[in-house]
C-alpha cells in the first residue's frame, strides 16, 4: 500500500498528489513521515498544505522542525496548517516557533499563533512579545497600554491586517506616545479603506504634530467626503496658516459637511483674508453651513462682517416667523443675533477718506436693519440689534433706541437704555428710569 502511493506522489496530476498524502497519513511508519516532509516542497500549495496537515498527526519530536519549515512557505494556507499543527502537537518545542509566527505576514496565521500560544500557557518574554500576542488576538486596546513597545505590533498590524485590523491598529496608535508615530498614521493615510484613512485623519488631529500639516492638506481632495471634512477639521486645530487657501477652496465642496467644517477651521485661524469668503458662505444653502459661518465671523470678529449679519438675522427663509424654536431657520438668526454682540466696537465718526469706502456705505445699511431688526418679533433679536446698536456708536441709532425704551420685554428695554448711554456718553433721566425700574423692581 505504501509503495503505491510513493508512486502516486510522483505523479504529473495534483489530485493524485494530494490522494497520495491522505493514504501516508494513515501510514504511522518512517518511510510515509519522510515521504510527507518531501511533500512540503511539491510545487502545488494543495499538495503541501495537505502534506502540513498529514504531519500534524505523527506526534514525533521531529515533526516540529519539519512544520517550522511549514511557516516559511510563501502561501497563507500552508504557514495556516503548520500553526495548527504545531498547536495541536502541544509540544513544548513548538512554543519558540508559535511565537515566531506573531510577526507573519498574514492575520489569520498570526490569530492562530497567538491562539495556540494562549491554549498551551505560553508567557511573553518581554512586552513587545506580549504586545505581539495582544495585537494579533485583536486586543489592540491593551496592546496600547505597553506604550512604545507595542509599536512594532501595530506596525505588522497596518501593513498585512484586514481592514477591522488596520482600522483598529490607527486607533490604538493615538493613543502611544513615540516619535514613529506620526509618519506610521502619514502612511496610513494611504489606506485604500476609508475608515481607516478617517481614523489616521483624526488621529492625527489629536496628536497636533506640525509634520502632519502638509499629507493632511492632501486629503483635501480624498474621495470620501468624510476624509476631506476631518482633514479640514484637523487642519483648523494645528492652526497652519499654509492651510488657509487650501481651505478656502473646501468652501465649493460638494458636500455641506465638508463645506461647514472648512467654515469651522477657517474662523480658527482668525485670519483677515478669510473674512470675504466666510461672509460668502452666510449664503450658502445649507442651515448648519450658514450658522458656522456665522460663528466662524463672531470668533474673527471683524467689523466687516455686521452688514452680513445683520442681512442673516433678517433672514427671509423664516417664513412661518413661529416662536417655536423648531423652525430650522430660527438657530441660524440667533446665532447671528450672538455674533453680533460680541463683535468688536466700531468706531463712531469715519474721516472724510472712509466715506468713499464700501466698508462704510456696509457699516450704513447694516445700521439701517438694525434699527428695524428692533421691532422684530422675536425678543432675543430685538435684544441683539439694541446691544450691536450702542457698539456702533451712531447717533442715527437714537431715536429708534428711545422708542425700544417702551419695548414689552424688560431685557430688550435694558439693553436699549445701555446702548443710549453709551451714545449719550452719559445717563440720562429716561434711561435712570428704565436701568433702576428694571434691574430694581418695586
Amino acid at each position: 500500500m505504501i509503495w503505491w502511493a510513493l508512486q502516486q506522489l510522483k505523479s504529473k496530476n495534483p489530485k493524485s498528489r494530494c490522494q497520495a498524502i491522505e493514504k501516508l497519513a494513515n501510514e504511522q511508519s518512517s518511510p510515509a513521515w519522510d515521504a510527507l516532509v518531501r511533500g512540503l516542497d511539491d510545487r502545488d500549495v494543495n499538495v503541501r498544505t495537505a502534506a502540513v496537515g498529514a504531519l500534524g498527526g505523527f506526534k514525533e519530536e521531529r515533526t516540529v522542525a519539519a512544520l517550522v519549515k511549514a511557516l516559511r512557505d510563501p502561501e497563507e494556507s500552508v504557514r495556516g496548517a503548520a500553526v495548527v499543527c504545531l498547536k495541536h502537537l502541544r509540544n513544548q518545542e513548538a512554543l519558540k516557533p508559535l511565537s515566531e509566527a506573531l510577526r507573519d505576514s498574514a492575520g489569520t496565521v498570526r490569530w492562530q499563533a497567538a491562539k495556540g500560544l494562549k491554549e498551551l500557557g505560553w508567557e511573553p518574554a518581554d512586552n513587545a512579545q506580549r504586545a505581539l500576542h495582544l495585537v494579533a488576538l485583536g486586543e489592540f486596546e491593551n496592546a496600547a497600554i505597553l506604550g512604545s513597545d507595542a509599536v512594532e505590533a501595530m506596525m505588522i498590524a497596518l501593513k498585512d491586517g484586514a481592514d477591522y485590523q488596520r482600522l483598529a491598529a490607527v486607533e490604538a496608535l493615538s493613543q502611544i506616545l513615540d516619535g514613529r508615530i506620526v509618519n506610521l498614521l502619514i502612511g496610513a493615510l494611504k489606506d485604500k479603506d476609508e475608515p481607516v484613512r478617517s481614523a489616521a485623519v483624526d488621529a492625527l488631529r489629536k496628536i497636533g504634530d506640525e509634520r502632519s500639516v502638509g499629507p493632511l492638506i492632501g486629503m483635501l481632495k480624498d474621495g470620501y467626503h468624510q476624509v476631506r471634512a476631518g482633514a479640514a477639521e484637523a487642519l483648523g486645530q494645528l492652526g497652519d496658516p499654509q492651510a488657509i487657501e487650501p481651505l478656502l477652496k473646501l468652501l465649493r465642496d460638494k458636500s455641506w459637511e465638508v463645506r461647514a467644517a472648512a467654515v469651522v477651521a477657517l474662523g480658527k485661524f482668525r485670519a483677515p483674508q478669510t473674512v470675504d469668503p466666510l461672509v460668502t458662505a452666510l449664503n450658502d444653502p445649507d442651515r448648519e453651513v450658514r450658522e458656522a459661518a456665522i460663528k466662524a465671523l463672531e470668533l474673527i470678529g471683524d467689523p466687516r462682517a455686521i452688514g452680513a449679519l445683520v442681512t442673516e438675522l433678517k433672514d427671509e427663509h423664516d417664513i412661518v416667523r413661529q416662536a417655536a424654536l423648531k423652525d430650522k431657520e430660527y438657530w441660524v438668526r440667533q446665532s447671528a443675533a450672538s455674533a453680533l454682540t460680541k463683535i468688536g466696537e466700531i468706531h463712531a465718526t469715519p474721516n472724510l477718506s472712509s466715506l468713499a469706502q464700501p466698508f462704510y456705505y456696509r457699516r450704513q445699511v447694516a445700521l439701517e436693519l438694525l434699527m428695524s431688526t428692533l421691532v422684530d418679533y422675536d425678543h432675543e433679536i430685538r435684544l441683539a440689534a439694541a446691544e450691536a446698536l450702542g457698539r456702533i456708536g451712531q447717533a442715527a441709532a437714537i431715536r429708534p433706541l428711545l422708542r425700544t425704551l417702551q419695548d414689552e420685554d424688560a431685557q430688550v428695554r435694558i439693553a436699549a437704555a445701555k446702548s443710549l448711554e453709551l451714545l449719550y456718553g452719559k445717563p440720562t433721566p429716561e434711561t435712570n428710569l428704565i436701568l433702576r425700574s428694571d434691574l430694581f423692581p418695586t
